[in-house]
């Protein structure tokens, strides 16, 4: 039997979302609860989620990265960088 103390739920509130938009600079970075990375997006990386369609953006102008978070979520999901936080996957 494993123990419990091993896999945590992580849920989609969980993940903290960091976004940078100036000028011609942009960078969207989901990290987990314990600070590790799931995806650090620049610029055209960016765009380019956000033009396929994968990553959503929030719908009002000048969005707080806290209007982000449940975006970059779905979009890591989407992905498959993450699994959906309704299962219990190992945190490391």
């Amino acid at each position: 039997m494993a123990s419990a103390t091993l896999f945590q739920p992580i849920g989609r509130h969980e993940y903290v979302v960091a976004v940078w938009f100036e000028r011609d600079r942009r960078n969207i970075r989901l990290e987990t609860p314990n600070g590790r990375t799931v995806f650090d997006l620049w610029d055209e990386a960016v765009d380019d989620a956000i033009e396929s369609g994968y990553l959503t953006t929030p719908r009002h102008p000048r969005p707080s990265q806290v209007d982000w978070q449940p975006h970059a979520v779905s979009y890591a999901i989407a992905m498959g960088l993450i699994a959906d936080p309704g299962q219990t996957r190992l945190v490391r």
